[in-house]
């Protein structure tokens, strides 16, 4: 709380010096509606919600923001509902396709403290956020579920859209929506960069959990689980993809599949599922990743679509499987030639050319089970030395470096992260001890 009311009061004071107006919103305020505070806004200014009328709760949200650095920030310690039920998020006119959408010319905008839920439409992706064409937007400290989509983003086209979004410190979960099963995602995302920082995510009614068609994707710190689908599926779109250096970096997470997964048991799909090109390196870095299936960890699916695969613990979940796979390449990857991997624990089922290019490769016994401190309730942290497990990892180098583009972080529960040093060998996995 305190480095959430520290931020808070340092934007404030930087609005306050460029002489950006704010505009209070709530029960006992002049403004009402967040709506009629956003027609009078400028750019620059900071809408402060409070408390709705009746339950706290504003009813049919509906925020098409086409000025560039609005802040819109929930006031107090909970976080204030937005509800979308009863609306229909058209995307016809200036009607929305989210509770809250950013549009071109929104560039710099910050949607911080809102639990979004409730957005539906006929075309079965209505999303709590919607980021179209807008740069450096951020979304900070949300809760967004059972919407057809979480967050939805998009560019143009070019590497001039869509750039450098922030989605940190998010719950996103639940959205989706059986009436059009496996086309809706907790996120569904586009554009030039995204960035998810210090986020759970889980539990997609039908599809996956993170579904990107960004030119660049980084998950950093984050907690993916219990898809129904992939829990990531990171893939081509718009032709952004097709440029050299697409890549996806996921570092630092805890990602671990549904015992009863519904759909696709692969964990992370890297590539293609429209024909188009993807040219790029998926970088798996210091995560933890659960998974009883035969299914992929990592699924390879375009000619230049590469992986490097460092300082991991890949475990059966102590559901011992024979044949599981670290890498599956298809359409035209080459895993032999393309992938490249050092000083990762798998459990003992992993075997076959999927780990062939592994350098430093602990192998587990039969039945061994990492020193996790609860894994039954979803604590993975380290919590005792194992040779098997805690190891040396292989240190940073400066293409690790360059991908990450900022220090090495894990998860903290809930919703924040922790820096880790990319100096010396450090502990395998997403946490050291």
């Amino acid at each position: 709380m305190t480095i959430r009311l520290t931020m808070a009061a340092a934007v404030a004071a930087m609005a306050a010096a460029c002489g950006a107006a704010e505009l209070d919103v709530g029960a006992d305020k002049p403004l009402k509606r967040i709506e009629d505070a956003l027609a009078r806004a400028g750019a620059g200014d900071v809408i402060r919600v409070h408390p709705g009328p009746g339950n706290g709760t504003y009813e049919k949200v509906a925020l098409y923001v086409d000025r560039p650095r609005l802040t819109i920030r929930a006031v107090g310690a909970q976080r204030i509902k937005l509800c979308g039920q009863g609306f229909d998020y058209s995307g016809r006119g200036r009607t929305p396709r989210a509770i809250v959408q950013f549009n071109p010319g929104a560039d710099g905008c910050v949607l911080e403290g809102f639990e979004l839920y409730g957005a539906r439409n006929g075309s079965f992706n209505g999303a709590g956020v919607r980021i179209n064409q807008a740069n450096d937007v951020t979304v900070r400290n949300c809760d967004i579920h059972d919407n057809d989509m979480g967050i939805m983003s998009n560019g143009n086209g070019t590497q001039a859209a869509g750039r450098n979004q922030l989605i940190e410190s998010c719950l996103i979960r639940s959205n989706g929506t059986t009436r059009h099963p496996g086309y809706n995602h907790n996120l569904y995302l586009g554009g030039t960069s995204v960035t998810l920082r210090g986020c759970e995510i889980h539990s997609s009614v039908t599809g996956h959990n993170i579904k990107s068609r960004a030119h660049l994707t980084r998950v950093l710190g984050c907690y993916v689980h219990d898809s129904s689908n992939r829990e990531m599926d990171l893939v081509d779109g718009q032709g952004d993809t097709s440029a050299p250096g697409s890549d996806a970096v996921v570092a630092g997470c805890v990602i671990v599949k549904a015992r009863a997964c519904k759909g696709n048991r692969a964990v992370i799909h890297f590539g293609q599922d429209g024909g188009k090109g993807h040219d790029g390196t998926l970088y798996l870095v210091h995560n933890t990743i659960v998974t009883p299936y035969i299914g992929a960890v990592a699924d390879l699916s375009a000619p230049r679509a590469r992986a490097r695969i460092v300082n991991n613990i890949v475990w059966n979940g102590g559901q011992r499987q024979n044949g599981q796979k670290l890498l599956q390449p298809s359409k035209g990857a080459q895993p032999r030639d393309a992938a490249r991997g050092k000083t990762n624990y798998l459990s003992a089922g992993f075997a076959g050319d999927g780990i062939a290019f592994l350098t430093g490769t602990i192998l587990a016994p039969p039945d061994h089970q990492p020193p996790f401190v609860a894994p039954d309730k979803g604590d993975y942290r380290l919590r005792a030395a194992d040779p098997a497990v805690t190891a040396a990892g292989s240190p940073a180098d400066d293409e690790l470096r360059k991908a990450l583009d900022g220090p090495l972080l894990e998860y903290v529960h809930p919703l924040q992260t922790r820096e880790r040093k990319l100096a010396g060998k450090g502990d395998l996995g997403a946490y050291s001890r």
